[in-house]
């Protein structure tokens, strides 16, 4: 009797020790598998942190350079401006007007306020400088501040002569210390010039910012400007453009501006006194831990740039997968646990318990890898019978929504929110795919997007369920931003067709449309013209002045013979100082010989070349007429080519149509 109760106490003790050790076993498991998903998250937090450094590092770069970009295109407008001052000796209201809308600024470079020329005016000549001015039919003018100067300036150009800009008609520039500086550096080495901060003549006191402005001193054309005395003596004033510094800002980054938070400052320090624009102003989502300062040499001033990140733009970097990792962990680490206490605590029943679970292991392991790597795309769950639809928060955030934002969602909230194009594109595929065409459906759409504008989706799903009679019950899909791939491939596509200098359409594209243009004409009967047209002395002017003159020749003839022509029309670059034009419903010889003179003219006016320098080209055109001389491209474009060519060995500076006997 002892002997048996002996040993049933001796079995619960080892068995209450055979529970502890199981127990403490999945403990252990437990807490190694913690230790292990901390040090992934740890190396993942890492990795994101670094990825938002380098992202927010290449973005304030790119900021900077667009800021360079914008400011070489208003100086380039600038030095046009002032090319027409070295073409007319003298410059008056409508030709400067008629420049000025022809440039279209207002469209193609924000920030501007305008152009001007501010008129220099000695002493002795005031008098009869206003009283000329008033009988332009301006009866109040004068040239403001008075009192008596050694110099005086006076703009009397400045478009758009409206708004704002009418407060600054007849300042005088010259004597305010800050503009003054600029201006007498530009006027004596003959170069443009940036001046510091001021406030400008067209700020009224509501909504002001920081203004600054651009000159470029021009010369009497007929008078001598090789030293600084003789550029005093030869100046008749100054083009300039003025700026505000929140305007000249606008748009800087795109659809991403409110990424970057950027002050400037004026001068190499970042001194309160200094500052100049307030980017940061009522900004409260700034990560001064993402901090960049930048120096930029502008014209003979300094900027320095303080370059912060915002929320926004650390959002764009992928930051959920950490949470990720720690919920998958613990999740992972629990079930293994689970599962090693089990082993151990049964045989057979935990044998079959365990290769149950081993196997739904494995599953949920499946699962949680293709959510991870999912992690990027939206889903959706279609019942195709009811209507009813179920979006996940990645969807929403696709398009810029939150999914709450959405509700109630049906499939009515996709067809809302599709183009009409792509969605009548959807219903052909969807159609295919549950006829059994498809073994799955696949489809480009554009969304409309929280903000308006539209994103490219990759629309891709399949049929999970069909009733008895063959019909769709439930689909299955994701949705895939694509807007970037779309967007690269739209710039490629156009580098292979233009010319990288000039952005003309390059021989390739050329050929495309002489193409259909003859395809056209044939069925329509009617007649076209090809133009071969090499520049004369082109090869003197990069002897002379280097390759970056030749390139601003290049781009002023593309520019000048673009403007001759019609939409309709083809101007192409074929390489080297060699351009194409494609004309269409060209009759006859003469007509075609008359718009060739147009283009010589045209030519033949003087180019402004870097540093003051001008170059002074001709051009040799050879023309062959369809259908007289060729009914294909490569007969209409040899025979030009050839006319071209007898102008080469005769004088140059002419045109000529390809005449069967002589060429």
């Amino acid at each position: 009797m002892w002997s048996e109760i002996w040993n049933m106490s001796s079995m619960n003790v080892l068995g209450k020790s055979s529970h502890a050790i199981q127990f403490l076993l999945a403990v252990v498991v437990f807490v190694l598998g913690l230790g292990s998903t901390a040090v992934i998250y740890q190396i993942i937090v890492n990795s994101v942190h670094e990825r938002e450094q380098v992202y927010f590092e290449f973005r304030a770069r790119e900021a900077v350079e667009r800021i360079k970009s914008r400011m070489a295109a208003y100086q380039q407008v600038l030095r046009g401006t002032a090319g027409i001052f070295n073409i007319y000796k003298i410059v008056d209201r409508h030709q400067f007007r008629d420049y000025y809308e022809r440039q279209a600024l207002e469209r193609y470079l924000p920030g501007i306020q305008g152009i001007g020329f501010a008129k220099a005016i000695h002493p002795l000549e005031l008098q009869v400088h206003i009283e000329k001015i008033r009988a332009e039919g301006f009866p109040s003018y004068s040239v403001l501040p008075e009192g008596q100067r050694d110099l005086y300036s006076s703009i009397i150009y400045l478009e758009p002569f409206s708004g704002r800009n009418l407060r600054a008609f007849g300042y005088d520039m010259y004597s305010e210390p800050v503009r003054r500086f600029a201006m007498q550096r530009s006027m004596d080495t003959g170069e443009m010039m940036l001046s510091g901060w001021v406030r400008l003549q067209q700020e009224v006191g509501v909504h002001e910012q920081t203004g600054f402005l651009i000159y470029q001193a021009v010369y009497d054309k007929d008078l001598p400007a090789a030293t600084v005395a003789e550029r005093r003596a030869s100046l008749l004033g100054w083009v300039y453009a003025p700026f505000r510094m929140t305007d000249f800002l606008e748009g800087l980054m795109g659809e991403q501006e409110r990424d970057l938070v950027i002050d400037i400052f004026d001068g190499k320090e970042l001194r309160a006194a200094a500052q100049t624009h307030f980017g940061s102003l009522n900004r409260d989502d700034v990560w001064p831990e993402f901090e960049s300062v930048h120096q930029l040499d502008l014209l003979g001033q300094t900027w320095t740039l303080r370059i912060q990140a915002s929320k926004s733009l650390l959002q764009r970097v992928e930051t959920g997968l950490p949470r990720v990792i720690v919920l998958t962990g613990v999740m992972l680490s629990g079930m293994l646990s689970v599962l090693v206490f089990i082993l151990i605590s049964g045989r057979s029943r935990a044998e079959a318990l365990a290769r149950e679970m081993t196997e739904d292991l494995s599953m949920e392991r499946a699962r949680l890898n293709a959510f991870l790597e999912g992690t990027r795309v939206g889903t959706w769950e279609w019942h195709i019978q009811t209507g009813e639809t179920v979006f996940n928060h990645k969807w929403a955030k696709i398009i810029g929504y939150k999914l709450e934002e959405l509700e109630p969602i049906s499939i009515e909230t996709w067809i809302k929110l599709t183009h009409p194009d792509d969605f009548k594109k959807s219903e052909q595929l969807l159609k295919q795919h549950f006829l059994g065409e498809t073994p799955f459906y696949e489809c480009e759409a554009r969304m409309r997007h929280k903000d308006g504008h539209w994103v490219w989706v990759l629309d891709r799903g399949k049929v999970g369920k069909w009733d008895d009679e063959g019909k769709p019950i439930i689909m299955y899909g994701t949705h895939q931003d694509i807007t970037r791939s779309k967007l690269q491939l739209e710039t490629y596509h156009r580098g292979a067709y233009h010319d990288v200098l000039t952005d003309l359409p390059n021989r390739q594209l050329f050929n495309e449309r002489i193409s259909q243009a003859l395809a056209l004409a044939e069925r329509e009967k009617t007649h076209l013209a090809v133009f071969f047209m090499d520049l004369d002395g082109f090869k003197t002017v990069n002897d002379i002045y280097g390759h970056e003159a030749g390139d601003v020749v290049l781009k002023t003839v593309a520019n000048r013979i673009e403007q001759c022509i019609r939409a309709s029309d083809t101007l192409a670059r074929l390489g080297g100082d060699e351009f194409v034009v494609l004309l269409q419903d060209i009759v006859d010889e003469q007509e075609a010989i008359d718009k060739a003179t147009k283009f010589l003219a045209e030519v033949k006016s003087p180019i402004s070349l870097p540093a003051g320098s001008e170059a002074n080209i001709s051009m040799s055109v050879g023309i062959a007429l369809y259908p007289q001389h060729g009914i294909t491209s490569e007969q209409l474009c040899k025979r030009a080519d050839q006319a071209m060519y007898q102008v080469k060995k005769g004088s140059k500076n002419g045109a000529l149509v390809y005449q069967n006997d002589d060429c």
